[in-house]
């Protein structure tokens, strides 16, 4: 990929212009045979950031994508499974997203494009960016025409995933989409099992018309609320709300309480929806109602909930 110099003190999701998928594929394999080995701290930011990597050791997706390369010597196979990972890439997000229904964009443009939402820096150029093209073209993530120098989305239709594949989603909260944003966060919460977490600093009630819309309360145990302790957090009216909901997901068997984790206490400022089994990372609800730049996509390691919950107070 391109020849940009990436410094561990500001790593980002630019990164994936930087690594090429043969070193990434190669990091995977010696994380795998040898319990010592450690990726170079660019491929190991980006790893993580796919869901691939987690505390320096594979995750399950990140096993899975090493028997297909390595063990089965399913060369183009693996190359098509990374390409879907890094479709996590905040890069690759803004080019699916906002070129739908564009056609072919000048390869200059998406690279403004890029800029504008400051999913790259500054100094990446054309040439940078080329060689990543070329592959992700290559692995059917987009279209890159070498001869006419063009991109164009290849990002499936917004009704294409089934709530079974939903593990695999990770999608960009944008201004040109304020139905689908909304549409994302419901994709979530639908499949959703056992006990649901919603943890949020700033955690706001309008939340609660998504949960109590969309979780499906039949697969459903208990609800749990973390958020921190803002005055405009913790007001009458929110506690008012949530007692209303409270008693609704009871008369679904379902019982719902939320906790307050206390300034001075609480060392978390990310957000989060989970069940047993699956973690994402979330906006706040009201970025997405705002249609703010942001995004949804898979946790790369799942939250400490149960601590944090188990020191924080009851909402009275």
């Amino acid at each position: 990929m391109g020849s940009t110099v990436a410094t561990e003190e500001n790593l980002d999701d630019e990164v994936v212009f930087a690594v090429s998928p043969e070193v990434i594929l190669e990091s995977i394999r010696r994380v795998a045979v040898d319990a010592e080995a450690k990726a170079e701290f660019a491929t190991s930011y980006l790893l993580a950031r796919c869901g691939l990597l987690s505390d320096g050791d594979l995750t399950d997706a990140g096993r899975a994508l090493f028997k297909l390369a390595w063990v089965l010597r399913r060369s183009d196979e693996a190359e098509r499974a990374l390409g879907n990972a890094l479709r996590q890439m905040t890069p690759i997000q803004v080019i699916e997203q906002e070129l739908r229904g564009l056609g072919a964009v000048p390869e200059d443009g998406v690279l403004d494009l890029l800029r504008q939402h400051r999913a790259v820096g500054a100094t990446l150029t054309i040439a940078d960016m080329r060689p990543t093209l070329r592959w992700l073209n290559k692995v059917g993530v987009l279209v890159y025409s070498t001869k006419l120098k063009t991109v164009r989305s290849l990002t499936p239709a917004p009704d294409a995933a089934l709530a079974g594949e939903i593990q695999g989603i990770a999608a960009m909260i944008s201004p040109r989409t304020p139905f689908l944003n909304i549409v994302r966060l419901r994709r979530i919460l639908r499949p959703l099992k056992g006990t649901v977490w919603w943890a949020d600093p700033h955690f706001g009630s309008r939340a609660l018309e998504e949960l109590a819309e969309e979780l499906n309360t039949d697969n459903i145990s208990e609800i749990r609320i973390l958020s921190g302790d803002a005055e405009n957090v913790v007001s009458d009216r929110s506690m008012r709300d949530f007692r209303r909901f409270q008693a609704e997901m009871l008369n679904n068997g379902v019982h719902a309480d939320w906790r307050i984790d206390v300034r001075g206490v609480r060392d978390w400022h990310d957000r989060w929806v989970a069940d047993d089994k699956i973690a994402w990372n979330v906006p706040p609800i009201n970025t997405l109602l705002k249609n703010d730049y942001s995004e949804i996509s898979p946790a790369s390691q799942r939250p400490p909930l149960i601590e944090w919950w188990n020191r924080s107070l009851p909402r009275n």
